[in-house]
């Protein structure tokens, strides 16, 4: 991810806050940052800006214990000579980005009751959809044991090749909508894919508005999606009314073992970033710089699906000897 620059600002409220540390290499931090700043390309504005100025900048990591981050500055080696660096160390200090927040765990099915997943957390979208759900995929979602089971703690979305209401596939999609929905939070789920071709898994999200403003104006995010072709990559992408359908707001990396072992397929949201990662590794950032009702439509509630298509746009062509594949899902959490 690109780091955050810190600004003048900034780093100013960072001198005022800790001015009574006891530190004994304290003054020597000060003169430093001032060296930094006044070598930077920031310029020197003046006054002291508040804690709101800070957030509408999108300034978040100056939260944890300010002598901390005054003390790994005065023992860094090599020293900082740039704000760049200045920015890597307080991130180290605050630890595994803990400056995103979202930390504290609000939400969360781990799958550990048999049978049919639990109905106060989860229902489910049924039959064809228009158009194949508009992707023109081929499988019936219905809610039947042979397509959505819980068993040895773990949820199973099957895809299976069958006869079922006009179709000639069925697989599950379920969906927290109307059962739980949330704005801002950091999203894991554990998961391991199937691995058939012309599979099409994803573990995504949609605004709760869907129903009032339609897509792709409610925004959509997903977590993890991968095309029924390439079962050793994943992809995380965006949907809004900037870029949708083919969007240009997404990124592809690989997953050797996706469909072999389990990993955590994240995402962490906040009022300034969308952060994607897998097994706690980042690997895309959306951020706007300038967010619009275009762009940003993820100020406002969304709720979370998980689902196995067939075919599609995603999923393309599905082999003559496809029978079934499932995908296994050892937990969903929701962190606030």
């Amino acid at each position: 991810m690109e780091k955050i620059n810190l600004t003048y600002k900034s780093l100013f409220l960072f001198l005022f806050f800790t001015s009574c540390a006891k530190d004994q290499n304290i003054p020597y931090v000060a003169e430093l940052i001032e060296t930094i700043v006044t070598e930077s390309q920031s310029p020197a504005d003046g006054g002291t800006p508040s804690i709101e100025d800070l957030s509408n900048a999108g300034v978040q990591n100056l939260e944890d214990n300010q002598e901390k981050y005054e003390i790994a500055i005065a023992n860094a080696n090599p020293i900082p000579t740039t704000l760049t660096e200045l920015q890597e160390i307080i991130n180290d200090v605050n630890g595994d980005r803990a400056y995103l927040g979202n930390t504290d765990l609000y939400w969360f099915d781990e799958f550990d009751t048999e049978g049919s997943p639990m109905n106060s957390k989860w229902t489910y979208d049924i039959g064809t959809g228009d158009n194949g759900w508009g992707n023109q995929e081929s499988q019936y979602y219905t809610s039947r044991s042979d397509n959505v089971i819980v068993e040895d703690g773990f949820l199973k979305i099957k895809a299976k090749k069958e006869t079922y209401e006009g179709a000639d596939y069925t697989s599950a999609r379920l969906k927290s909508q109307g059962k739980f929905s949330f704005t801002y939070g950091k999203v894991e789920i554990r998961a391991k894919l199937p691995s058939a071709a012309g599979t099409w898994p994803a573990l995504w999200m949609l605004g709760s508005n869907i129903s009032t403003v339609g897509w792709p104006k409610c925004g959509e995010i997903d977590i993890m999606e991968q095309k029924g072709w390439d079962k050793t990559k994943i992809s995380a992408a965006l949907h809004n009314q900037s870029s949708s359908g083919n969007t240009i707001n997404v990124k592809l990396i690989d997953a050797p073992t996706s469909t072999t072992a389990f990993h955590i397929y994240s995402v962490n949201w906040t009022p300034d970033e969308i952060v994607f990662s897998i097994d706690g590794n980042e690997y895309y950032t959306y951020s706007p710089e300038n967010k619009t009702e275009d762009n940003w439509p993820y100020d406002k509630p969304q709720f979370i699906i998980l689902n196995v298509a067939m075919g599609g746009n995603t999923g393309g062509q599905i082999p003559e000897d496809f029978n079934e594949s499932s995908m296994e899902i050892d937990y969903v959490r929701v962190y606030r």
